[in-house]
C-alpha cells in the first residue's frame, strides 16, 4: 500500500499566487479527493519591479491558503541587541541512502534523535538522498518538478516531534508556548553551486514549526490544529510563502539579520513566515525569539496557549536541487 504523504509544509500548501490576478487550483489529495482554492497575491515589497511572484505548495491531504492582501505596516527596524547562540550540531552517527517518495530513517546526532525523510509528496520522479558523513543529508538525484504556481516536488527534511505516525524520542515535545524557556537551534546548509543557475534550480531553505491546540499534539495527523511558523533562510525569486508581507524589514531580539514577515491563512489555521531579507546559509539562535515575536506582535498568528509540536528544517524543491545539502542541524527544546 502506498504510504501517504508526510506533512512538512506550512507556507502555501497547494496554493498558487500570481500578483494582480486570481488563480484557481485543483490538486489531487491522496486521502480525501480534491479541493480547489482561489487566491490573489501581492509582491514582496522588496522585489517590486522584478519577476512575478508565485505561491509555493504543500502536502496533499491538507488545506490550502486563502486570499492574499497587500503588505502594510510593520514594526520599526531596531538593533536586535546581543545575539543568542544556538545549540551545537553534531555529525550523524550513521550513513546511508534513501530512495523513493517516502524513504525515511531515524538518525542520531550529538546524542539526540532526529527523523529524516525524502518526502517527495508532489512527484513520482526519481529522487535519492544520501545521509551521514560530512553532511546531514544531500540530494544526489532529483528529477521531480513542481510548478511554481503551486506545490514543490517535495520537502526533504529533518525534524523533531511527532506527526503522520512518525516521532522522535527525547524531543521534550509537545510543550506549551507559554512554558517555553528556549528552542535552541543551529542549521547550516550549502547550495554547492546550485544557486549559480537559478532557472534550473528553484528551492527554498526553511524551518517549518508546528503548533497544536491540544496538549498531546497530533501525532498521527498531517497538519496541526493550531498554526505554522516558518523561517526562510533562502527565498527563490519565483516562489513565496502563503499570504503577504504584513511587516517588512523587522528585527528579532537576539537574532541576526532582518526579516520580512508574511502572514496568511493555511486553510483554517494561520501561517506566519519570517523571510530573511538577505539569504543566509547558517542560523544559530533561539527559535523561541521568533515565537515570542509572533505571540506579542503579530496578531492572529501564534497563541501562547498553544503547544509546540514539531520543528523541521529542509528544502522545498520546485526544480533541480542536485547536490543541495543540509550540512548540520540541531534543535533542543527547554
Amino acid at each position: 500500500m502506498r504510504q501517504p504523504p508526510s506533512p512538512f509544509r506550512g507556507s502555501a500548501r497547494g496554493s498558487a499566487c500570481h500578483p494582480g490576478r486570481s488563480v484557481t487550483i485543483v490538486a489531487l489529495l491522496s486521502l480525501s479527493g480534491t479541493f480547489a482554492v482561489t487566491i490573489s497575491c501581492a509582491k514582496d515589497p522588496a522585489e517590486m519591479g522584478g519577476p512575478a511572484e508565485t505561491g509555493s505548495g504543500g502536502q496533499t491531504g491538507s488545506g490550502s491558503g486563502g486570499s492574499v492582501g497587500s503588505g502594510s505596516g510593520g514594526a520599526p527596524v531596531t538593533d536586535p541587541g546581543p545575539l543568542v547562540p544556538g545549540c551545537t550540531a553534531g555529525a550523524l552517527s550513521s550513513q546511508g541512502t534513501l530512495m523513493g517518495q517516502y524513504g525515511t530513517a531515524k538518525v542520531m546526532a550529538g546524542g539526540r534523535e532526529y527523523f529524516l525523510q525524502v518526502n517527495e509528496w508532489n512527484s513520482t520522479s526519481p529522487q535519492t538522498m544520501s545521509y551521514g558523513g560530512p553532511y546531514a543529508f544531500k540530494m544526489t538525484e532529483q528529477m521531480g518538478v513542481g510548478q511554481t504556481s503551486g506545490g514543490p516536488a517535495g520537502f526533504p527534511s529533518l525534524f523533531i516531534g511527532a506527526n503522520a505516525n512518525h516521532s522522535t524520542n527525547g524531543s521534550n515535545l509537545p510543550k506549551q508556548v507559554s512554558a517555553l524557556q528556549s528552542v535552541l537551534t543551529t542549521w547550516n546548509w550549502n547550495d554547492n553551486g546550485t544557486l549559480d543557475d537559478k532557472t534550473a534550480n528553484i528551492f527554498n531553505a526553511t524551518y517549518d514549526v508546528w503548533f497544536s491546540t491540544s496538549p498531546s499534539g497530533e501525532p498521527s495527523a498531517y497538519t496541526p490544529t493550531g498554526g505554522f511558523l516558518m523561517v526562510w533562510l533562502h527565498k527563490p525569486t519565483g516562489a513565496q510563502p502563503i499570504g503577504s508581507v504584513k511587516y517588512p524589514s523587522v528585527t528579532i531580539p537576539g537574532v541576526p539579520g532582518q526579516w520580512n514577515v508574511w502572514v496568511g491563512m493555511n486553510g483554517k489555521v494561520p501561517c506566519i513566515s519570517y523571510v530573511a531579507t538577505q539569504s543566509t546559509k547558517s542560523l544559530s539562535t533561539d527559535l523561541n525569539a521568533f515565537i515570542k515575536d509572533a505571540v506579542a506582535n503579530r496578531a492572529g498568528t501564534i497563541q501562547s496557549s498553544w503547544y509546540l509540536t514539531n520543528v523541521f528544517t529542509g528544502f522545498e524543491i520546485w526544480k533541480g536541487g542536485v547536490n543541495l545539502e543540509s550540512t548540520s542541524f540541531c534543535a533542543v527544546v527547554e
